[in-house]
């Protein structure tokens, strides 16, 4: 059985095809893989799937989003005013993802690393527990995932730099610096990408944008790091 929170929360049967939860079942499920193995106590679990928002028969409703989750086969026990979800971090895959990129992180070999990330990379299929979402579902799970996500692809296109795969990271970081136009580390990574493939004036012009961007929204210039490599192509 296959748990999967990247995305719409499912549960996977025997490689068949994925089944969709309804919201609160999803939630439970959500913080019970994301704990896999572990007890969660029930008053952690409140918490989480509904905030502020406690229904007076909250520990009622519990009961029963619990027993929908054991109608699906998931094996969910109670233990010590808790559950257990009785599954191999493996069958998560939000923790699947973790083990990947912590391995791709100290793989020497460029294309095993590569490839490390790419396999954790399409696991995911949208925004986790999309549909599912929680006030603090969204503080405590799903914006460290999506943190994680980003510096994920972050390593996966530096990899492909080292490996001189530079057309192919113009074209991967192009739209992420669109949809991140704070992020740094982006607009230095497409601009490394830019230089190395000759294309100098768009490279100063990824500069000369994130400078304007930074100072108009935020009132700051750009980093130390971002300013040497501006430096860097002017010098070229």
């Amino acid at each position: 059985m296959e748990f999967r929170i990247l995305g719409p929360v499912e549960v996977r049967r025997d490689g068949g095809e994925p089944r969709a939860l309804r919201r609160k079942p999803g939630q439970v499920l959500a913080v019970l893989a994301a704990h896999c193995g572990k007890r969660v106590p029930v008053d952690r679990l409140l918490d989480l799937v509904w905030g502020e928002d406690l229904p007076r028969r909250a520990r009622k409703s519990l009961q029963v989003h619990i027993s929908v989750l054991r109608g699906e086969g998931v094996p969910v026990t109670h233990q010590d005013a808790g559950y257990v979800l009785r599954a191999e971090p493996d069958q998560v895959d939000a923790l699947r993802f973790r083990r990947l990129t912590a391995r791709a992180a100290v793989t020497a070999d460029l294309e095993h690393r590569r490839d490390l990330y790419t396999r954790a990379l399409a696991l995911w299929r949208g925004t986790p527990l999309a549909g599912a979402e929680s006030e603090p579902l969204r503080a405590v799970l799903c914006a460290p995932l999506e943190a994680h996500h980003l510096a994920t692809l972050e390593a996966a296109i530096e990899t492909d730099l080292a490996l001189g795969r530079h057309a192919q990271a113009v074209e991967a970081l192009t739209p992420l610096v669109a949809e991140h136009p704070f992020s740094e580390t982006l607009r230095h990574l497409l601009m490394t990408a830019l230089l190395s493939c000759g294309r100098r004036t768009e490279a100063l012009r990824v500069f000369q944008d994130v400078r304007r961007t930074l100072a108009d929204e935020l009132g700051v210039p750009p980093g130390p790091q971002l300013r040497e490599l501006y430096r860097e192509a002017l010098r070229v």
